[in-house]
C-alpha cells in the first residue's frame, strides 16, 4: 500500500504532528520521495509528489516563508515537513497559516526524529511498492502471454486483462464492430465508436485519452503492418498506474501479433468449414465428409439438424466467434460456418438439450437470433435448409429467440394473430407447464413442442430428443399432469401448439 501523509503521522514511533492542512487531498495522496533541501527555493528539485523537509534556516523572515509555502504548492509538492530545534522550537506561524490557507500538509517533525530516520522510511516503502508492482507486471503479463496461446487468443487477453487492472475492456475491430469484451463495458460502445474518426485521420495513430461517464478512458489502436486493424478501449474511475500501463502495453502488443498470425489461419479454417457445409446441404454428404477428411474438418453422422443464427450489423464478429468457440456445440461436433456476414450455419446431430444450447448461445450476443430445423436425414438436407433460412427470415423474433423449421407452416398466420387477448391465453394456458419446468431438471416445454412437432409419434420425438420412447412417455405423462389435459387429443394438441406459437413471440 503506497505511504501517504496521513500514514506517516500514524506512525507513533515518528512522533510527527500534523499542524497544518489537514482536510487536504493531499493527506491521502502517496509520496513520491522525501526530498531533504534548505534552500530557500527547491521548487526546481520538485517533480511533484514529494514530501519537503527543511529546518528553515534560510526562512528567517515572514515573506521569505510564505512565498516558500506558494513555491512548494505551485510545484506540486504533497508536504512540507518541519524541522523542530532549538532555534525554533515550534513551526513558525507564518508557515502554519500560510499552509493551511494554500492547503499543504504541514508536519512537525520533533528534535528525537532525524530527517534521514522519515527519508529511509519513504524510500523503503517506495522500493517495497515498486517490488510488489514488479511481481504484478510480471504475473499479469504471463498471465496475458498464456492467454494468446488459447484457440481463441483474443477474447482470452480482454478477460485476462480486464481481471489484471479491474477495468471495462472492449476489443473492437477496423470499423468498430464488437469483437470482445467484458459486460460493463457495453454500455459505452456507441460512445467510444464516436470517437474512432479521431484516430482514424492520424497518420501515425497514437493513444487517446478520454472521459465516458465520469470513468478515465483510453482507446489505443492496433496496428498490423502499419495499418490499423483494430481498437482496445480500457476504462474505470481511476487513471491506470504504471504498472498497469505495462500491463496494458504488453496486451496491445499480444493483440497485434494475434492479429497478425491468428487471422489468416483462422480465415483458412473457416473456408474449410464452408466449403463442407455447401456440399452438405445439397445432400452429397458423402462428398462432404471425403471433403472434410482432407480439410480436417469434421461432418457429423446421422440425422441433422440444421440451424441459421443471425446478428445485427455491428456485431456480426461477435456472433461467429460464440459460435465457434461454444463448448456445448463442441461436444455435440457440430459444425460452425459463416454463411454470410452477420449469418452463422451450424451442423449438427440431435441430442438432449441441443435447442437449448443454441437458445443459450444467442442469448450471448445483444439482438441475436435463429431458426433450426427438426433431425432432418442427409438426403433431405437441402429442404430443411430452405425451410430453416424461410422461418427465420419470416418468423418473428426477439432476442435470444429461436424459431422451429416446424414452425414454417404457422408462421404465416401467426403474424396475424398479435392481439393482447390471443397472448394472455397462450400464458394462461400454458403457465402450469411453465412453473413445472423451472422447478425441474428437465426443460417440459421443448419436451412438448418436440412431440408435437413429431406430430405426436413417439418413435420421431424420441429420437429427436435423443431420449428412450420410455422417458418421453414418462415426460408426456408429466406434461399431461401439469397442463390437467389429454395430449394425445388432435384439438389439444393444436391449441397447444398455437400457444406455444404466441408465446415465443412475446
Amino acid at each position: 500500500m503506497p505511504l501517504t501523509v496521513r500514514a506517516l503521522v500514524g506512525r507513533s514511533d515518528l512522533k510527527l504532528s500534523l499542524v497544518a492542512g489537514a482536510a487536504a487531498p493531499n493527506v491521502d495522496e502517496s509520496l513520491s520521495w522525501a526530498l531533504i533541501s534548505e534552500l530557500p527555493d527547491p521548487s526546481s528539485y520538485i517533480d511533484g509528489g514529494e514530501l519537503v523537509l527543511t529546518t528553515g534556516s534560510r526562512l528567517s523572515q515572514s515573506a521569505e516563508r510564505k512565498r516558500y509555502v506558494a513555491w512548494l504548492v505551485e510545484a506540486g509538492a504533497v508536504a512540507l515537513g518541519f524541522g523542530l530545534s532549538e532555534y525554533y522550537p515550534n513551526v513558525p506561524g507564518e508557515l502554519v497559516e500560510t499552509a493551511e490557507e494554500l492547503r499543504l500538509p504541514l508536519l512537525s517533525v520533533p528534535v528525537e526524529t532525524g530527517f534521514g530516520t522519515i527519508s529511509r522510511l519513504v524510500a523503503e516503502r517506495i522500493s517495497d511498492e515498486r517490488h510488489k508492482d514488479l511481481e504484478y507486471a510480471v504475473a499479469a503479463q504471463r498471465d496475458l502471454t498464456r492467454a494468446s496461446l488459447s484457440p481463441y487468443a483474443a477474447r482470452a487477453i480482454v478477460d485476462r486483462l480486464a481481471k489484471a487492472t479491474h477495468c471495462w475492456v472492449l476489443l473492437l475491430d477496423h470499423d468498430g464492430a464488437l469483437r470482445a469484451g467484458v459486460p460493463a463495458g457495453r454500455r459505452h460502445l456507441a460512445r467510444i465508436r464516436v470517437d474512432l474518426p479521431r484516430l482514424w485521420e492520424q497518420a501515425n495513430p497514437a493513444s487517446l485519452s478520454m472521459t465516458v461517464a465520469g470513468e478515465s478512458v483510453v482507446l489505443l489502436p492496433l496496428v498490423v503492418r502499419e495499418r490499423t486493424q483494430g481498437f482496445l478501449a480500457v476504462g474505470r474511475s481511476t487513471p491506470l498506474n504504471h504498472a498497469e500501463q505495462s500491463v496494458l502495453n504488453t496486451a496491445v502488443a499480444l493483440l497485434c501479433a494475434d492479429l497478425q498470425s491468428a487471422w489468416g489461419m483462422l480465415d483458412s479454417r473457416r473456408r474449410h468449414r464452408r466449403a463442407v457445409f455447401e456440399v452438405a446441404i445439397e445432400g452429397r454428404t458423402e462428398l462432404a465428409t471425403s471433403i472434410g477428411r482432407t480439410l480436417d474438418t469434421v461432418l457429423p453422422d446421422g440425422d441433422l439438424r440444421v440451424a441459421v443464427l443471425g446478428a445485427p450489423s455491428g456485431h456480426e464478429p461477435e456472433l461467429l466467434e460464440h459460435a465457434e468457440s461454444d463448448q456445448a456445440l463442441r461436444s455435440l461436433c457440430a459444425l460452425v460456418a459463416e454463411w454470410e456476414p452477420g449469418r452463422v450455419a451450424v451442423l449438427m446431430p440431435p441430442a438432449e438439450g441441443d435447442v437449448r444450447t443454441l437458445e443459450s448461445l444467442l442469448r450471448a450476443v445483444p439482438h441475436a437470433r435463429g431458426a433450426v430445423s427438426d433431425p432432418t436425414p442427409p438426403e433431405e438436407l437441402p429442404e430443411a435448409w430452405r425451410q430453416v433460412r424461410s422461418v427465420f427470415n419470416s418468423a418473428p423474433g426477439g432476442f435470444g429467440k429461436l424459431a422451429l423449421a416446424s414452425d414454417v407452416a404457422t408462421a404465416g398466420l401467426l403474424r396475424y394473430i398479435d392481439r393482447e387477448q390471443a397472448r394472455g391465453w397462450a400464458q394462461t394456458l400454458l403457465a402450469p407447464l411453465t412453473e413445472k419446468s423451472r422447478s425441474s431438471k428437465v426443460d417440459l416445454r421443448h419436451t412438448l413442442r418436440t412431440y408435437l412437432a413429431n406430430n405426436g409419434q413417439a418413435d420421431a420425438s424420441a429420437s429427436a430428443l435423443g431420449i428412450h420412447r420410455h422417458t418421453l412417455r414418462y415426460r408426456m405423462g408429466k406434461v399431461s399432469e401439469a397442463l390437467g389435459t389429454d395430449v394425445g387429443d388432435p384439438s389439444t394438441r393444436a391449441e397447444l401448439w398455437i400457444a406455444l406459437q404466441l408465446d415465443d413471440q412475446l
